[in-house]
């Protein structure tokens, strides 16, 4: 082995042994949630409600300045989104107008307005949504949910993705309340009137006809959960017991809070106990001292909820202060952990909520790894028949391929989802195009009597910019996946954009290190093992002699199906179905563990107000199981997408009722078991050690995880709970528990606001890969050609939406990821057309020849390998579409119909127009030629 060789194996020996390090052990690599299951939460930060806070703390700092002053009849009001000063001189206010330099003083009359200025309102919603990413990071990280993403997007930062794996369907709603909810506390005085509580709001208006007295807000105080039980599913907001009339005015808020924790009074009673900062003790003092002279209540105000009303019979002092309302345990321990996380300046919209079961999860790792080992296998054995051991040099680079993949991916920390394992596995079939291309290139050369050096030298060189053009394609698609999708999309694009550099790699350099270790070892070699099989070889197909009846049979054909589906009809459209992120809505995947018609599903969803839920059934392997797709649209007028979803649920859980009022366990978490072991304390522990908590989470958490590592990932009986439990917590388990015949696997939300917002995205994700191609084809090649790759582009992505849309399949998020790889790889295949046009349009032998003759002799050298690598990604595609589950199915199909139009359009679509242009624009052949 010679210096130079050794020096490459080492470097690739290095490489692989790098990459290695970054995935092995597998549990260095991260699932996504759709393999893992979890929580995904998209939110909208409400900024409009940070400027009226602070135009409500701008009021309160007049006010106090005016207090100070002691100016009879002066008052400030909030109008308009603007404040109004009445019956004060500008002068009066000179300290205080100095602190609000954001806001635009302006005399009116005799009164003075200040407006916020644009660019103070432009910096309050900046600031609102910087400290909402860091204050739900606070939340999040204190919650101890493992590996949490959480990252800022939409217009301006104004959003926020959180992922939280592992987390439940039961723990979701305590979750997003941590995340949606501001976890403003504030302190103030109830309005001194004869009376300051009534039963409604119609009631207090009615006791000041009609009109609350100025500098007052009547807020609700809620029945707490200790007080009236569980509450139900579906997410209502608290019961009220009475509205309180309270002072606009907040003597102290959050941001005065240093410490927060939850505590046991002395009776067992669940409180918050917390600790001030010098000015915050200082206004607490001065409250209480206020309600003890004057007999006055003060109440604890949490997001414009009373959550406690007490009375003070002296002056309190000092920084520690207690909240002893009639809080669950879980109610004090999350506002104490929002205390202590601070408080948001604006609240959050839920726009997007998806809940996916671990067990949902684990059947998607197995189909979809599955289906890709499936193809996998299938591509070297073809490799191997068909090249012999050039196949063999082909899959060892498809080895290092995948290993770098993985290497790469576990570098870039970057989450594997179930579309990025279908975007790896057709990654490979890609980098096997590569190959072919290599191979079939050597052939053609060894024909000309080339010596075996020299054919696998010209090989390489001269499909080198065919393999980067085609890359650089699918680059492009992958690009805009990334910048314009979210979540599995994401991940997709990962997996796409590392396997084009990956592929590129081994191609060009492991393929060829392979080949001149081999010359080196045997330099006289007078042939090549690389297969004898070509059923192309000399063609002369005159394909430009039917290009008319081609063009006129595949529009037509397009035009017909466009006739048929009417996608601009999009409502009330059988061939048209839209995923809920179009739409807006609740997509359920459930489990039942006995068989339940389709009909008794759609009934009890009619009978909750949805008739028009789609149900479709999918019969799992396992024997007794039922799962049903459940996709319910929301209801615009509504608006409210999560109440919906939770109605859905009730209604689908209706069907699992038992007389006897035991809770099914199947629906439970660890979190909620948990709380009801402390409730009944089997064990007869102490509650106030320290592990009395701790002791019972472990114990639920036996049951989850016992749950979750069955086939079905559902209880079918008690007999399956761990042999580890204690009897006494067994015996609780049994009785108020019974195992369930339903489980939700997945919960997906959509707010109809986002809907909108999707079809957007999509549409600028294609045009912006359409004008990247064009823009690159022409860079490369010219005018003509770019034309030629887009027009027959449109052509395959019509035919695969016309067909898909045909076949009845939905279109969501990832099928729209895998129509932009369609629009990569459609334009891969055609450029290896192209690109022996522009070559043969250099040799001495085609300068006079028509340019119809030049088409025709391009189209028929490279027939073998257009056929051939077609048939790679095919082979993988057709894989992920057979056995890679219901998942993807519907992301597979178009590249299935998008493989094989791809290859014909690249003859019959993109040739065919070069040839027009040509003849049009086009002057002896100069503009095809030009480089």
């Amino acid at each position: 082995m010679s210096r130079t060789t050794f020096t490459r194996l080492a470097w690739v020996l290095a490489i692989c042994l790098a990459c290695a390090h970054f995935f092995i052990p597998l549990n260095k690599v991260r699932l996504g949630l759709d393999l893992k299951g979890g929580v995904h939460y998209e939110l909208e930060i409400q900024s409009h409600e940070a400027v009226q806070r602070d135009l409500e703390e701008s009021r309160d700092l007049l006010r106090d300045a005016l207090e100070a002053r002691n100016l009879p009849g002066a008052s400030v009001a909030l109008e308009d989104g603007a404040l109004r000063v009445r019956g004060a001189e500008r002068a009066a206010l000179d300290k205080p107008l100095a602190q609000l330099r954001g806001y635009a003083a302006v005399q009116e009359g005799a009164d003075l307005v200040l407006r916020p200025r644009a660019d103070h309102i432009q910096a309050i919603k900046a600031d609102a949504s910087k400290r909402a990413l860091q204050i739900i990071e606070n939340r999040i990280n204190q919650f101890g949910v493992v590996e949490p993403e959480i990252t800022a997007g939409g217009p301006g930062g104004s959003r926020i993705i959180v992922e939280l794996p592992g987390v439940t369907e039961a723990d979701k709603e305590r979750i997003k309340g941590l995340l949606a909810t501001p976890g403003r506390l504030e302190l103030r005085l109830l309005a001194g009137k004869d009376r300051n509580t009534f039963a409604s709001e119609r009631e207090a208006l009615e006791a000041f006809g009609g009109r609350l007295p100025a500098d007052c807000e009547l807020l609700p105080e809620s029945v707490r959960e200790a007080e009236a039980g569980p509450a139900p599913r579906g997410g209502a907001a608290p019961a009220v017991r009475r509205w309180v009339l309270l002072e606009s005015k907040v003597q102290f808020d959050g941001t005065a809070i240093t410490d927060a924790r939850r505590a046991t009074s002395e009776v067992g009673a669940h409180e918050v106990n917390f600790t001030l900062h010098s000015a915050g003790a200082e206004a607490n003092a001065r409250v209480t001292e206020i309600a003890a002279k004057e007999g006055r209540l003060f109440a604890f105000v949490l997001d414009k909820r009373i959550v406690s009303v007490l009375s003070a019979r002296e002056k309190i002092v000092g920084h520690a202060v207690r909240i002893a309302g009639q809080f669950t345990e879980p109610e004090a321990e999350d506002l104490a952990l929002k205390l202590r996380s601070g408080a948001l300046r604006a609240g959050m919209k839920v726009l997007e909520e998806r809940v996916v079961g671990p067990s949902l999860g684990t059947d998607s790792i197995r189909q979809g790894v599955g289906a890709s080992l499936v193809g996998f296998g299938v591509i070297v054995a073809f490799m191997v028949i068909w090249y012999r051991w050039s196949g063999v040099n082909a899959v060892v680079a498809l080895v290092v391929n995948v290993i770098v993949m993985m290497g790469l991916l576990g570098s870039f920390r970057a989450t594997i989802t179930l579309p990025g394992i279908a975007g790896f596995a057709l990654t490979v079939g890609m980098a096997v195009d590569a190959n072919i291309l290599i191979f079939e290139r050597i052939r053609e050369e060894l024909a000309l009597g080339r010596t075996v050096a020299k054919a696998i030298s010209a090989g390489f060189d001269r499909v080198f910019w065919t393999i980067v053009d085609s890359h650089v394609t699918q680059l492009f698609a992958a690009l805009l996946l990334f910048i314009f999708g979210t979540g599995p999309v994401k991940g997709f694009a990962v997996s796409l954009t590392v396997g084009v550099a990956a592929s590129l790699f081994t191609s060009i350099y492991i393929s060829r290190f392979i080949y001149d270790w081999i010359l080196e070892r045997h330099p006289g070699a007078a042939s090549l093992s690389i297969g004898r099989w070509n059923i192309f070889q000399g063609t002369r197909i005159d394909f430009m002699r039917y290009k008319g009846v081609a063009l006129a049979l595949s529009w037509g054909l397009v035009a017909a199906s466009v006739l048929i589906v009417r996608p601009w009809r999009t409502v009330d459209n059988p061939h048209v179905k839209l995923g809920m992120q179009f739409v807006g809505g609740t997509d359920l995947t459930v489990r039942f563990l006995r068989p339940v018609d389709a009909g008794q599903v759609r009934g009890a969803l009619a009978e909750a107000g949805f008739p028009d839920a789609s149900v479709v059934s999918y019969q799992s392997g396992a024997p007794g199981v039922q799962e049903f797709a459940v996709k319910v649209r929301a209801d615009r007028a509504a608006g409210d997408s999560l109440k919906q979803s939770a109605l859905v649920k009730r209604a689908l859980t209706g069907l699992d009722a038992d007389g006897a009022g035991r809770r099914p366990l199947n629906l439970e978490s660890a979190v909620s078991l948990a709380e009801r072991f402390e409730q009944a304390n089997p064990l007869g522990l102490d509650p106030s050690a320290e592990t009395f908590k701790e002791t019972y989470l472990g114990l639920a958490g036996r049951i989850t995880g016992a749950r979750e590592k069955l086939a079905i990932g559902l209880f079918r009986d008690m007999g399956e709970l761990p042999g580890t439990l204690p009897p006494q917590v067994r015996a609780l388990v049994e009785r108020e528990y019974r195992p369930g015949s339903i489980g939700i696997l997945k919960d997906e939300s959509f707010s109809p606001s986002i809907s909108g917002e999707w079809a957007r995205k999509t549409l600028a994700a294609v045009g912006w890969a359409m004008g990247a191609i064009l823009l690159y084809v022409i860079f490369r090649f010219t005018t003509a050609f770019a034309v030629g790759g887009i027009i027959a582009l449109v052509h395959d992505m019509l035919m695969a939406l016309a067909l898909f849309a045909l076949v009845g399949y939905e279109f969501n998020v990832p099928v729209v990821a895998s129509f932009l790889t369609l629009m990569g790889y459609s334009m891969a295949d055609t450029i290896v057309v192209f690109d022996r046009i522009r070559e043969n349009l250099h040799r001495p032998e085609f300068r006079r020849r028509p340019f119809q003759e030049v088409i025709n002799a391009s189209i028929n050298q490279t027939l073998s390998r257009t056929i051939l690598t077609s048939l790679s990604v095919l082979f993988v595609s057709i894989c992920l579409w057979l056995w890679g589950g219901p998942a993807l199915r519907d992301l597979a199909f178009p590249l299935v119909v998008g493989v094989l139009t791809g290859t014909y359009s690249s003859i019959y679509i993109a040739s065919p127009v070069v040839d027009w242009w040509q003849r049009t624009f086009g002057k002896g052949g100069e503009v095809l030629a030009a480089e």
